[in-house]
């Protein structure tokens, strides 16, 4: 920039944080019924050649990926909280913390149509669809909820196209809502993302001090909820080959990774498969827990190595096994290694430095991602 910064100054700006942010897909199927004169005016069409065939067609309201206000939806369309916020304690990267559950109600009107051949109306009807929903959320005291449709879809599973006589007397519609959801409050913050506070009123012109105000707060933020920490590698891939020199038991061990597939650890997979040589026995490992503290991503020769710890249980036993997981990938290929650990602390079993004779495993660089 040069020396065309000089002229600027700290600035306080008031903004909207984000708290928390989750979309998701909610699904309901309505059964919808004719009364008696919509069959009658439906089987009176039917037995018109000139406006036969009859299509089913649903009319859903038109929703906007911006925010828009709510009371101008309501309408067509609602999504409203059911009820008080109530505080829970949820599982999350091998521990504990607190959040809060809320339900919420998704509400929109379809019309559903019968239109001829030349698209005249034939009869038509209001379907009311609903869906009850559960949410946990980073939603301290002091934040607000905001909920949008962002869109809706119908669709008749049965299909769409009357042919003939007899009429059906009712048929199903399946109703999708696509909804996003977000924890927000107006904070004050400086340029480059720091919080910043009020000035206090400290300049007196006349008169005595009188009683201090508190201090402004914000609400208290959920880290281990929203944002979430990102992967700076990934892996995915299967690969196996004989156990390592330092190996607790000699054979054959096959690794199926899946880490950090969305560029967070959140839905990641790693199971392990060992078979004894000269029958000494075998076992299957899946991980159930991923520590998002233990990944580490190095560059290593002309490629990558991944370093990543969690909890699994042993398949076939039962029993519960911390572990840790070294993958390499370089343009030799791959090599791994990973380590059972008891609830002693001691290790229980170890494939030692595997280098692969089957498949491939990828370790990639996330920052690259497009």
């Amino acid at each position: 920039m040069g020396n065309n910064h000089k002229h600027l100054q700290d600035e306080c700006i008031r903004v909207q944080k984000v708290y928390d942010w989750v979309t998701d897909t909610l699904n309901v199927r309505k059964t919808v019924s004719f009364t008696p004169e919509q069959i009658a005016a439906i089987e009176e069409a039917l037995d018109d050649p000139s406006k036969r065939p009859l299509r089913i067609v649903t009319k859903v309201p038109k929703t906007s990926q911006a925010n828009e206000n709510a009371e101008a939806c309501a309408e067509n369309f609602l999504c409203e909280q059911v009820g008080d916020k109530r505080e829970c304690t949820v599982a999350l990267n091998g521990g504990f913390t607190t959040a809060q559950l809320v339900e919420l109600l998704f509400t929109t009107d379809i019309k559903v149509q019968v239109v001829d051949r030349s698209g005249e109306i034939v009869t038509e009807l209001i379907v009311n669809a609903s869906v009850f929903e559960s949410f946990v959320l980073c939603y301290p005291d002091g934040t607000d909820l905001y909920c949008r449709i962002t869109k809706i879809f119908a669709r008749v599973p049965s299909g769409t196209v009357l042919l003939n006589s007899p009429a059906p007397t009712s048929f199903s519609i399946d109703i999708t809502f696509c909804v996003d959801i977000q924890v927000e409050a107006e904070v004050k913050l400086e340029v480059l993302a720091k919080f910043c506070s009020p000035r206090e009123n400290d300049l007196i012109c006349e008169g005595s001090e009188g009683e201090m105000c508190p201090e402004a707060s914000f609400p208290q933020q959920c880290p281990d909820i929203y944002p979430r920490p990102g992967c700076m590698c990934r892996a995915t891939g299967s690969a196996s080959g004989l156990t390592g020199d330092e190996a607790t038991e000699a054979g054959r061990v096959a690794v199926l990774v899946d880490i950090c597939p969305n560029y967070h650890l959140s839905g990641s997979s790693f199971r392990l498969s060992y078979t004894g040589t000269e029958d000494q026995g075998a076992f299957q490992y899946t991980a159930t827990e991923f520590t998002q503290d233990s990944l580490c991503c190095d560059e290593y020769s002309d490629g990558w190595k991944m370093i990543i710890s969690g909890r699994g249980t042993d398949d076939s036993t039962g029993e519960n096994y911390n572990f840790n997981l070294a993958i390499v990938q370089t343009s030799e290929g791959n090599q791994f290694e990973a380590e059972l650990i008891n609830s002693k602390g001691d290790r229980e079993f170890t494939t030692g430095v595997v280098t692969t004779d089957t498949g491939e495993i990828t370790v990639g660089n996330c920052l690259q991602h497009s």
